[in-house]
């Protein structure tokens, strides 16, 4: 039997799952930002604040990390929409066959068990559906031999 290709065509198809998963993206992101933001501000305050506070006057200083600090955040929340984007087709390839696997148990238990689960390439929890697969060729074999 050849295997049926199919395309994305509906990208929230566990939308509670989703977003979950893109909000843990966006956390780990903006805290990975925030370390890392702080860890430079603080270690560029003590290495150069000193030395920068000889050159120009305090409120300069604070106006240069200010600039800097804006110029960082702004950056960060231009890359949301990338990471969100990003998180959205990772999360479809758990969600996608999650949704394709419930809706094959339920025609397997209704008794259909004339197609095989396909899952796109690159899905995750392909095992499964292989697995799914051969427990319907058996009890499609075993329906043919009994009836």
């Amino acid at each position: 039997m050849a295997k049926t290709r199919y395309k994305r065509t509906q990208y929230f198809v566990a939308a509670k799952f989703q977003i979950k998963y893109i909000l843990y993206i966006l956390l780990f992101l903006y805290l990975g930002a925030a370390i890392a933001g702080y860890t430079v501000y603080y270690t560029t305050w003590i290495t150069l604040g000193e030395k920068l506070a000889n050159i120009y006057p305090r409120s300069r200083v604070i106006s240069i990390f200010h600039t800097a600090n804006m110029a960082l955040l702004l950056r960060l929340l231009l890359l949301t929409p990338l990471f969100v984007y990003i998180g959205i087709r990772l999360s479809h390839r758990i969600a996608g066959p999650i949704f394709r696997i419930e809706n094959y148990i339920d025609k397997l238990m209704s008794g259909d068990y004339s197609q095989d689960l396909t899952l796109r390439k690159g899905d995750e929890l392909q095992s499964i559906a292989d697995k799914l697969s051969k427990l319907s060729q058996k009890l499609r074999k075993d329906k043919n031999m009994g009836g």
